[in-house]
């Protein structure tokens, strides 16, 4: 019966397509050494910083531009801004990367309008979580985020929107991260 029920619906024909950007800031640790007074290289307590990172990519969209509610899924290239290095002439430092870090991320979530109209201006939360699932150093991470944003529908089928987020990273221990993310959509329906 299930079967049967799956091979009757109908396509969905409801959703979007669009363009978004990002640029924000995460969190970094930074391992880092002094040579000791016999030449062996001592590790110093590590430092956590706050660096940039930026990007772009492809957002599907799924629902109704009627809906309030609205399902997402977002691919995209980000590049993490390199670690600030301690001063170089007194230490040593294990970086894990010296200039921009480039990362492929996938990202799913939900938008919730609460104030006002989908088909015109609309004051939204937003909540996702994906993961970085290509990296060339192999340092892939898990990562989740909510904020608040905007959305506002023009000529029936483009929609601008705007988020402020934040959250974590999750990479052997948890950083945290802040994040604008903007573009225009295309809807479908």
């Amino acid at each position: 019966m299930l079967s049967a029920l799956l091979l009757a619906a109908s396509p969905a024909l409801a959703g979007g397509i669009g363009l978004l950007a990002a640029g924000g800031l995460h969190g970094d640790r930074v391992y880092y050494y002094t040579e000791n007074s016999i030449g062996e290289a001592e590790q110093m307590p590590p430092m956590d910083q706050l660096n940039p990172n930026a990007g772009g990519g492809l957002e599907l969209m799924l629902g109704d531009k009627d809906y309030k509610i609205n399902g997402f899924l977002r691919v995209y290239f980000m590049a993490d801004g390199p670690v600030q290095a301690p001063d170089a002439e007194k230490y040593t430092f294990n970086l894990r990367t010296d200039e921009w870090r480039n990362l492929g991320m996938v990202d799913a979530g939900l938008q919730f309008g609460v104030l006002g109209e989908p088909e015109n201006f609309q004051m939204v939360v937003i909540g996702l979580v994906g993961s970085a699932i290509m990296t060339l150093d192999q340092t892939e991470f898990f990562h989740a985020q909510a904020g608040v944003g905007f959305t506002y529908t023009f000529a029936r089928r483009f929609q601008a929107h705007a988020e402020v987020d934040g959250g974590v990273r999750y990479r052997k221990r948890i950083y945290p991260t802040a994040n604008f993310v903007g573009g225009l959509r295309y809807l479908f329906d």
